[in-house]
C-alpha cells in the first residue's frame, strides 16, 4: 500500500478543500462534499456524521450515506452512553457485522467531544489519504458544528431575554400572552403553543391564547377543562410540570381538544404558572419539530419562560381591573349625561358600540380602538356644562341658545384635558360634529384634517340619532337611514367610515335591530329594549323644535328648492292651515308654520345658514 498521495488523491482533496471554503457556513453542503470525497478516495460507499445534543443527552445522525439505519442507531446509542458516563471517546476502528471495518473519529476538543465521523475502511485505502481526509473532515466539521451548537445556545438565551423585554413592553394581557407564546414556540422548536388560564369561579381551565392557526384557536377557545382533566388539567391540579414524548401512550391526554380543532397532538410539555404558590394558568408547547424529542433542558427552559410570564400576567390583570373601574365610572358618567334628556337615554352606549364596530372594521390597533371606546362614551360630556333649560327646551332655540349648544364639544375637551389618562381620547370628543365637507363645528375642519376618531363617531352619532325616537318623530328605519348615510357620504360623512359602518352593520350591529312587520324590503328598526325609552314620540307640535333648530316660513304655493341646504334637507310645505304630521321625516325633522304672510327673521339658525323667503312664488 503506497504511503504517498497519488496525484489523483491530491487533486481530489484540493478540490474538496476549495469547495468547503466556498460553501462557508453551509454545514449541509460541507457534508455533501465530504461524502463524495470519501467515496472517491476509498472507492467504498459509507460516510456519516453523528451529533450529540447536550441538552437532550441524545445523539443523532445529521448525515447518512451508505450505512444501515440499525448500524447508525447502535453507534449513536454507544456514543451517548460514553458521553453520559463521561468516558473518553477516542479514534478507533471497529468491525460491524453488516458494514465490515469502519472508522470512528471524534469531533471536538478532547474534553468537549460533540460529534463523531463514521466512514468505511477499505483494504487498499492509502493511509496518507485516510489521514488527510480525517484532518479535513474534523477541521471543517469541528469548526462549523461547534459554531452551530454555540449559535443554538445563544438563540435560547436571546429568546429568554426577549421574553424579559416582552414582559416589560405592554400591560395588555392578550398582547403580552401572544408575544410570550410566539417566543416560546420559537425557542422550544415546536409546532404551536397554548396558554390556559384558571377560571376561579368554576375551577376550570380555559384556552386564552393559541399560537398558530387562528381557526384552530377559535375552536379550542370553546373548550373548558375541569381541574384535573387532560395533561394541562393534571399539571394545574398537581402544580407540577409534565413532559410527554408520545401522547398516545399517556392515559391523561385529553383527546377532545384534537377532535374539536382537527389538530393532531403528538408530544407536549406543560408547566404550571404559579403566583405565591397558587396556580393561575398553564403554559403548553406541542409537537417538537426535528429529530430530537422534548427533553429535560426544554422543560427547564419552558419553566423559565413561565416564571417570567407570571408576574407580567398579574400586573396586566391589575391594570385590566383599573381599566374596568375607569370604564365603569365613565359609563356611569355617560348615563348621567344621557339622562338629562329622556329621549337620549342609552345614546352614548349605542354610539360607543357603533364606533367600536367601525374601528374594528377599519382594522385599527387595540390601543386606537380603546381610545375610540372611551371617546364614544364621553362624546357628549360637554353637555354637563349646558343648562338643562336649553337642552330640554321644548320650544324653538334662539340664536344665542343654539350657539351655546354648539360649544359642548369644546367644553368636553376642556373637561377631559387635565386628566392625563383621557388626553388621547380628546380628538374624538372635540371633533365629532365636524363635517367631511367643512360645514361642521367647532373648527370647520374638512376631509382627513378631521381626526379619524371624530369622523368615526360622527357616523355612529348620526346613525343612532336617526334610528331612535325623538319627541318630534319616531325613529327612522334602517334602510331609510342607510340611504341618508350614502347620500351624504363625502359631504357630512367620511366615505371610508360610512363603508366600514355598513360592513360592520351586517356583521355585528344588525343583531340589535328587528324586522319591521309588513316590510317588503326586509327593513329593520331598533329593538325597543335597545332604546333608552319605548315611549312613542308625541304628535309634532309647533313649539317642539329639533336640534339644530330650523325656522321655515310658508305662504308658498310651490315647493322651493333650497340651494344652500344644511343636513338634513328641508321640505317646506305651504298653503296648509292645519298642522301636518310628517310621516317620512328627515333627521332632524322640521316643522314649517304657515299662514304667515310676512317675512320672518330666523332667530335660531343652523350652520350653514338657510334662506327661506316668503310671499314669493318664484325661486329667487
Amino acid at each position: 500500500m503506497s504511503e504517498e498521495l497519488s496525484i489523483k488523491h491530491q487533486s481530489l482533496i484540493y478540490k474538496a478543500q476549495k469547495s468547503i471554503l466556498a460553501h462557508g457556513k453551509d454545514v449541509k453542503a460541507i457534508l455533501e462534499v465530504l461524502g463524495k470525497l470519501s467515496l472517491d478516495l476509498f472507492n467504498k460507499e459509507g460516510f456519516s456524521v453523528l451529533s450529540y445534543d447536550f441538552a437532550a443527552q441524545m445523539t443523532r445522525p445529521i448525515y447518512k450515506q451508505g450505512f444501515k439505519e440499525e448500524t447508525l442507531n447502535h453507534l449513536a446509542e454507544e456514543f451517548t452512553k460514553l458521553k453520559v458516563e463521561k468516558k473518553p471517546i477516542v479514534r478507533e476502528q471497529i468491525v460491524d457485522p453488516d458494514a465490515g471495518k469502519i472508522n470512528l473519529v471524534p469531533i471536538g476538543d478532547e474534553e468537549d467531544i460533540y460529534g463523531q465521523i463514521i466512514f468505511a475502511d477499505s483494504e487498499d485505502a492509502n493511509k496518507v489519504a485516510v489521514t488527510e481526509f480525517i484532518e479535513l473532515a474534523t477541521a471543517s466539521l469541528g469548526t462549523f458544528l461547534g459554531v452551530g451548537l454555540l449559535q443554538l445556545h445563544l438563540e435560547e438565551m436571546a429568546a429568554l431575554i426577549e421574553v424579559s423585554h416582552v414582559v416589560s413592553s405592554t400591560l395588555d394581557l392578550r398582547e403580552l400572552l401572544t408575544k410570550i407564546m410566539k417566543t416560546a414556540t420559537k425557542v422550544m422548536r415546536c409546532e404551536t403553543s397554548t396558554v390556559y388560564l384558571v377560571d376561579e369561579a368554576t375551577n376550570e381551565l380555559y384556552f386564552s391564547i393559541v399560537q398558530g392557526d387562528s381557526n384552530v384557536g377559535a375552536k379550542l377557545k370553546e373548550i373548558r377543562l375541569p381541574m384535573g382533566t387532560g395533561l394541562a388539567g393534571w399539571c394545574a391540579q398537581n402544580n407540577a410540570p409534565v413532559m410527554v414524548p408520545d401522547t398516545d401512550k399517556d392515559p391523561r391526554f385529553f383527546k377532545g381538544a384534537d377532535k374539536k380543532s382537527g389538530f393532531v397532538t403528538r408530544s407536549m410539555i406543560c408547566v404550571p404558572m404559579c403566583l405565591k404558590e397558587k396556580v393561575i394558568g398553564v403554559l403548553q408547547v406541542l409537537n417538537r419539530t426535528g429529530d430530537i424529542p422534548f427533553n429535560d433542558h426544554d422543560l427547564e427552559t419552558l419553566k423559565a419562560v413561565a416564571t417570567q410570564a407570571v408576574s407580567a400576567i398579574e400586573n396586566a390583570r391589575l391594570y385590566e381591573n383599573i381599566q374596568k373601574i375607569y370604564l365603569s365610572t365613565i359609563e356611569v358618567l355617560a348615563t348621567a349625561i344621557d339622562a338629562k334628556d329622556p329621549y337620549t337615554r342609552g345614546h352614548s352606549r349605542r354610539v360607543t358600540l357603533y364606533s367600536v364596530a367601525i374601528a374594528e372594521q377599519l382594522g385599527l390597533s387595540p390601543k386606537e380602538i380603546e381610545n375610540i371606546r372611551y371617546a364614544g362614551l364621553l362624546h357628549d360630556v360637554g353637555k354637563i356644562g349646558i343648562s338643562d333649560s336649553i337642552i330640554r327646551k321644548p320650544g324653538r332655540l334662539t340664536d344665542e341658545e343654539y350657539g351655546i349648544i354648539k360649544t359642548h364639544p369644546a367644553i368636553g375637551a376642556r373637561i377631559l384635558r387635565p386628566v392625563e389618562f383621557l388626553a388621547d381620547k380628546i380628538p374624538g370628543v372635540l371633533h365629532h360634529h365636524e363635517y367631511y365637507d367643512g360645514r361642521g363645528y367647532p373648527d370647520h375642519l374638512s376631509g382627513e384634517d378631521i381626526p379619524l376618531a371624530g369622523r368615526i363617531i360622527c357616523v355612529a352619532d348620526c346613525f343612532d340619532a336617526m334610528t331612535t325616537n325623538r319627541p318630534y318623530r319616531k325613529g327612522l328605519s334602517v334602510n331609510t337611514v342607510i340611504g341618508e348615510l350614502n347620500k351624504l357620504s363625502g359631504k357630512q360623512f367620511d366615505p371610508v367610515c360610512v363603508k366600514a359602518f355598513l360592513s360592520a352593520f351586517e356583521a355585528k350591529i344588525s343583531q340589535y335591530f328587528e324586522p319591521i312587520e309588513g316590510s317588503e324590503d326586509n327593513d329593520m328598526a331598533l329593538k325597543p329594549e335597545e332604546m333608552g325609552t319605548t315611549e312613542e314620540p308625541e304628535k309634532i307640535q309647533k313649539d317642539k323644535q329639533p336640534y339644530p333648530p330650523i325656522s321655515c316660513d310658508s305662504d308658498k304655493k310651490e315647493e322651493k328648492k333650497l340651494e344652500s341646504q344644511p343636513y338634513p334637507p328641508i321640505n317646506c310645505d305651504s298653503d296648509k292651515k292645519e298642522e301636518k304630521k310628517l310621516e317620512s321625516q328627515p333627521y332632524p325633522p322640521i316643522n314649517c308654520d304657515s299662514d304667515k304672510k310676512e317675512e320672518k327673521k330666523l332667530e335660531s339658525q343652523p350652520y350653514p345658514p338657510i334662506n327661506c323667503d316668503s310671499d314669493k312664488k318664484d325661486n329667487k
